[in-house]
């Protein structure tokens, strides 16, 4: 790239681009290095459009020296080495650049601004008003270009490793003879674009928040048309491919959004160059631990109360969102979400018992967790009683009793026992298993049931109904059955006595020696 062509296209960047922060400093000649006599012109370049009352300023060496728009250098001292910079009217001053200007035979020149990936023009430069020969190009003291009259070397795509230890050896002719001398120069290398950094937001990353990473990296503001795009990756595998977009994204996260995540960036156009941003360790932080079911009591006994309590610890980042808490029995909801972490049942019978879960959520966060299953035995007191009757009467006394027969789980409890006919209580709870039917009368006929519970908790269970005729006798529809099955055996036994007569008649008929002949006539 020529040292003109360079300075020109950082104008018409500058012009086209209209978004430089900062004014640019440019060189005409476009070398870093000069001789004593030669001269310069400097120009502050500020982005489009310029106003008509802009003012300039420039300083060397954070020294104001002159107020214009460009600086010149007539007939080059060595005192005016040094770190030029610019400023212009409300704007910030620009980057510093450093020009040398040297008493020596010879020079090796580099452009101002060079970048990764240029093609760079380096020159062998000889003290003015001297003649100069053939030249010898070296790089970390090796020769890379043998005598030659070229004074300039040509290095296509240049790197940032290979900016340093350049140097030229070049015959100069004075006092009627050649000498040889030499120059050397470090190529002042600019990055196309910084190594690029991963940020994410918003930090730190909870569950349940929307994601964004991005890929941020500062494009040379003497190239800021450069193109970039960008790829994400996460534990070594690529999650979003090489587009404009220097952002990824994840709504809702969830702890396997957790990992290593790093990005690349790379050129369009022209030479293609990637850059590899550190890794970044993105962690998500639960906003609450998975929920498990505590009982308050390691066994729960019918009449017990049963308090089951739904815990998770919370995230101490969190302060923005309140929990919710449901409850399940076997699969099927016992309490809706709220905010309550506890679930009670009063009195607990055999029914509540199952396999029960509970479901903890953000109520700002879509963040839904359910604990494990724990089963739950409720312990039996008693089983349900069964209403008998003792089928002795008491003939005397015209009398029948009624029991309600229950098996006890527990010794260390009192059972008490009630009976009922017809829904109507006509024994009142106490200690006594038993009811004696006053009469048996028509009127004793009746639906009997009886009801057994505990004196502490109250736990009551019913029998089934039992159903009482006449004389202690069951319902009719029983005595038909009994009546049918004893007549059927009735004629059973006829229809066997009849058989046998009729076969023995049979019988009696037939000749007493079938083996004799009749008499002859």
């Amino acid at each position: 790239m020529s040292p003109k062509f360079s300075a020109l296209l950082i104008l018409i960047i500058l012009d086209k681009a209209g978004s430089s922060v900062r004014p640019v400093v440019t060189f005409k000649p476009n070398w870093d290095k000069i001789f004593t006599t030669e001269f310069l012109t400097m120009t502050c370049n500020v982005r489009s459009p310029i106003p008509a009352d802009m003012r300039y300023t420039w300083y060397k060496n954070n020294n104001p020296i002159h107020t214009a728009q460009s600086y010149e250098i007539r007939d080059a001292k060595q005192d005016n080495s040094g770190n030029y910079q610019c400023k212009g009217t409300n704007t910030n001053i620009s980057d510093p650049v450093r020009l040398d200007v040297s008493h020596d035979w010879v020079i090796l020149q580099a452009p101002l601004y060079v970048h990764e990936g240029d093609d760079v023009t380096l020159r062998c430069h000889h003290y003015p008003g001297y003649s100069g020969n053939e030249t010898i190009f070296y790089k970390d003291n090796g020769v890379i270009r043998n005598w030659g009259s070229d004074p300039e070397l040509r290095i296509n795509n240049i790197n940032l490793g290979g900016s340093r230890g350049y140097k030229c050896t070049k015959e100069v002719y004075h006092h009627l003879i050649y000498y040889q001398y030499s120059g050397g120069t470090s190529i002042p290398m600019k990055e196309i674009f910084t190594t690029p950094e991963i940020k994410v937001t918003p930090f730190p990353v909870l569950e349940g928040d929307d994601v964004t990473v991005t890929c941020h990296t500062n494009v040379s503001p003497y190239r800021p048309e450069t193109e970039l795009q960008f790829a994400f990756h996460k534990d070594m595998q690529n999650i979003q491919s090489f587009n404009s977009s220097n952002q990824y994204g994840f709504q809702s996260a969830k702890v396997k959004n957790s990992g290593r995540y790093y990005c690349e960036a790379k050129t369009v156009s022209g030479r293609i160059i990637v850059k590899r941003s550190k890794m970044l360790n993105i962690e998500l932080n639960a906003i609450f631990t998975q929920p498990e079911i505590i009982m308050t009591a390691n066994e729960i006994t019918e009449g017990d109360n049963m308090t089951l309590t739904c815990h998770t610890v919370r995230s101490g980042l969190i302060t923005d969102t309140e929990l919710e808490f449901a409850f399940y029995r076997d699969g099927k909801n016992v309490q809706e979400f709220s905010l309550s972490d506890r679930y009670e049942v009063q009195s607990a019978e055999l029914k509540h018992s199952g396999n029960y879960s509970c479901k903890v959520r953000s109520s700002t966060k879509n963040i839904t967790r359910s604990s494990e299953e724990v089963y739950i035995q409720i312990q039996e007191l008693f089983s349900k009683p069964e209403i008998e009757m003792i089928p002795d009467v008491d003939i005397e006394r015209n009398q029948m009793i009624l029991t309600c027969n229950t098996i006890v789980m527990r010794n260390d409890i009192e059972l008490q026992f009630s009976f009922y006919k017809n829904g109507q209580k006509i024994q009142e709870f106490n200690s006594s298993h038993q009811y004696v039917i006053p009469s048996t009368q028509l009127e004793d006929s009746g639906n009997y049931y009886c009801e057994v519970r505990t004196s502490r908790n109250g736990v009551k269970k019913r029998s089934e109904e039992l159903t009482v005729g006449q004389q202690g006798e069951y319902d009719p529809a029983v005595i038909q059955n009994m009546i049918r099955v004893i007549l059927s055996g009735f004629l059973l036994i006829i229809s066997f006595l009849f058989i046998f007569y009729h076969i023995k008649f049979i019988k009696s008929l037939e000749p007493v020696n079938k083996g004799s002949r009749a008499p002859r006539l």
